[in-house]
């Protein structure tokens, strides 16, 4: 068996890997489903996984339906995916100080702030080993974006249990910082319970990146180079020493996230880059000015600009933008984000968040001082329109 923390080979009957003492999932006696150590139930069949009574039968391992009507096996499936493993540095020493109970509702307060941070980012966290988290993207749905969703996922990841470490650190003698590996390539999945939801998920990119994840340092997020080439224009990154990975013949340069880029699209990363000279367009261009000297005379307008992805949409409208006088207009921009799509106002809601220069980091007063503030500068008259 492959532990899925240090990629160490341990023989059957082991509870525990040799290489790093991380318990090792065991398999059920009447389904054979991989169960985490502690675990009191399958999470394939739901039997119990404590010991027999003494003179009871061992347990029958159900036989398979036949006839047209009996459900099809779980076929695995080939998936280009991205996958996340993110483990806690300071749990030991969290163990050692702290009561077991409470202990316990840290990690539960974590574990659930984890499941609605990949959630939001469009993954799903397949599975929580101790105290490490594995998450999918790209499975069971797949994106254009899967790998920048999951480093994404994994900033906000560690940036939750830095929030959370000052509530304990001064108790254990440490911090809690997670440490989280991201790599992206094909892997073959099957539904391994219907009722969760959990993909059993084998391929090199997961041996790959669970040693990836036990390579990193307290609060560091590393990437395999292939990941790094799809999400380098959104994030700052820098290389690391090689590791040397069993089963490879050559060794593998880690790149570790420094941050993100100020790039929000694909568009404005090809600004980062430099774009090339603009040719063509004329007639579209046009419409738009004329559109614009239509506002500019009181005759309210609203343009759609309708076309295929990749088609220079974005890139028409920066050579409108910028061919205004700064005089002539005021531009504010809002824009929809692939993780904002269960907001039904987002991209209004940007536009006058940026109107205002409200940030994430602004409290609820702030927010409203900042939105009071803007609109008295529009005119002193809205005042009796605050309220609303």
């Amino acid at each position: 068996m492959i532990c899925v923390r240090c990629n160490s080979e341990n023989g059957e009957g082991r509870r525990f890997c040799g290489g790093c003492g991380a318990p090792l999932p065991s398999a059920c006696p009447a389904c054979g489903f991989l169960n985490a150590e502690g675990i009191k139930f399958c999470g394939g069949c739901g039997k119990s996984l404590g010991e027999e009574p003494s003179g009871a039968p061992p347990a029958e391992r159900p036989e398979p339906a036949s006839g047209p009507s009996a459900p099809r096996a779980a076929e695995g499936e080939r998936r280009q995916a991205t996958i996340l493993f993110s483990d806690l540095a300071g749990y030991t020493a969290m163990n050692e100080r702290l009561d077991p109970e409470e202990v316990e509702g840290f990690m539960s307060r974590i574990k659930a702030e984890a499941v609605g941070i990949v959630e939001r980012h469009g993954g799903i966290v397949n599975q929580f080993v101790g105290d490490e988290v594995v998450a999918l993207f790209g499975v069971p749905a797949a994106h254009e974006d899967d790998p920048r969703r999951a480093v994404s996922a994994a900033l906000a990841l560690h940036a939750l249990v830095r929030g959370i470490s000052g509530e304990v650190e001064g108790r254990i003698g440490g911090p809690l910082r997670m440490h989280t590996g991201v790599n992206t390539g094909l892997i073959v999945t099957h539904l391994s319970d219907d009722r969760e939801g959990r993909y059993g998920i084998t391929g090199d990119v997961v041996n790959t990146g669970a040693r990836l994840a036990s390579s990193a340092v307290p609060d560091e997020i590393l990437l395999s180079p292939e990941t790094r080439r799809l999400v380098g224009r959104y994030f700052e990154t820098e290389a690391r020493d090689s590791l040397d990975m069993k089963g490879k013949a050559e060794p593998m340069i880690p790149w570790r996230v420094v941050g993100a880029t100020p790039a929000q699209t694909r568009f404005e990363a090809a600004q980062r880059r430099g774009l090339t000279r603009y040719v063509g367009r004329e007639r579209e261009l046009e419409a738009l000015r004329e559109a614009f000297r239509e506002a500019a005379g009181g005759r309210g307008q609203a343009v759609a600009l309708i076309g295929e992805a990749g088609l220079g949409k974005s890139r028409l409208v920066y050579e409108f933008r910028h061919g205004l006088d700064s005089d002539e207009a005021n531009i504010v921009l809002g824009r929809c984000t692939a993780t904002g799509g269960n907001f039904s106002y987002f991209p209004f809601q940007d536009l006058l968040r940026r109107l205002y220069g409200i940030t994430e980091a602004d409290t609820p007063p702030e927010m409203l001082k900042k939105a009071e503030e803007s609109a008295l500068a529009v005119d002193p008259a809205m005042e009796e329109h605050l309220p609303a």
